[in-house]
């Protein structure tokens, strides 16, 4: 099985995903997940200070895939400027064609996660056998890859999975870590859809089955304060890194700032949230084994 504490450590190659050394995110510290489409676009992101480099075509949608020369030619890239740096990739939803594919070649590419989306699948039984094929065909190519389930603030939109039953589905299917979104790129941020407590809800959710969480959305400098509240693993950001918009090109001197105003809002007035939880609080004990019942094992 896999335990949260175990995906906080560095992996073999020395990358780790989630904050390293602890089953908790460090006070303050949130990485920054920053979406790239392109070998440009990855070197100027390393050159900014992204946490983790994750590759996305978002023409193809929230979590739309790359072609597989993009795949190639960042994993190499990245191996050679900063071999350290994780890297992950969007797959598409889980009910696309090549998902499962693609899933098998990012991991054999030496990508340290994959997101999929849970657009068309509304259950959590249709959700969780999906989820559990993708996991099962990366893990044959890369045992210690993470595979993470994305679902959005906005799920009807899109007919996935609603937001508050993703925890519990992803721990089932024997995933890493669990992705909140939006589906429609209308301009509104993920704050618009759902409320500080609402996301620290979900958060705390996550960090009880031990699943490496994140959020992302249309997320502006001015909604990191309610996100960063939250405490989550990973902020994602795409849009507000770039010059022209999402479809526009990713811009140093907006990661940079992005980074900036991250740091700011994960100060010491957000340290509270990342305090392990006292006696009588729910939820599995540090380095504990999470198994839903029925549920199948986890690669260790």
């Amino acid at each position: 099985m896999i335990r949260f504490a175990d995906l906080c450590n560095t992996r073999p190659s020395g990358r780790s995903i989630a904050p390293a050394g602890s089953a908790r995110p460090a006070a303050g510290r949130i990485r920054l997940l920053a979406s790239v489409r392109s070998e440009a676009e990855a070197e100027a992101a390393i050159d900014a200070g992204a946490d983790v480099l994750d590759l996305k075509e978002p023409r193809r949608g929230p979590l739309g895939p790359c072609d597989l020369a993009t795949l190639r030619r960042v994993a190499a890239l990245r191996d050679r400027r900063s071999s350290r740096l994780p890297l992950s990739a969007a797959i598409g939803p889980a009910l696309g064609p090549r998902a499962v594919q693609l899933a098998a070649l990012a991991a054999d590419l030496g990508y340290d996660a994959i997101k999929t989306g849970l657009e068309g699948l509304e259950t959590a039984a249709r959700a969780e056998v999906a989820l559990t094929k993708i996991a099962a065909a990366a893990r044959a190519a890369s045992p210690g890859i993470l595979v993470i389930a994305a679902t959005y603030a906005d799920a009807a939109r899109v007919r996935a999975l609603p937001h508050p039953l993703l925890p519990e589905v992803t721990a089932r299917a024997g995933l890493a870590g669990c992705l909140l979104d939006t589906a429609v790129k209308d301009g509104r941020p993920l704050t618009a859809h759902l409320d500080r407590d609402a996301l620290a809800a979900w958060v705390a959710a996550c960090r009880a089955a031990r699943l490496v969480s994140a959020l992302a959305g249309s997320l502006r400098r001015i909604d990191l304060g309610a996100v960063a509240a939250a405490a989550p693993d990973l902020i994602g950001a795409r849009g507000a890194l770039c010059s022209g918009g999402r479809d526009g090109s990713l811009d140093r001197r907006h990661l940079a700032l992005f980074r900036e105003a991250l740091a700011a809002a994960c100060g010491p007035a957000r340290s509270k949230r990342h305090r392990e939880p006292g006696p009588g609080t729910a939820g599995p004990r540090r380095g504990s084994r999470v198994r839903a019942a029925g549920s199948r094992p986890r690669d260790r």
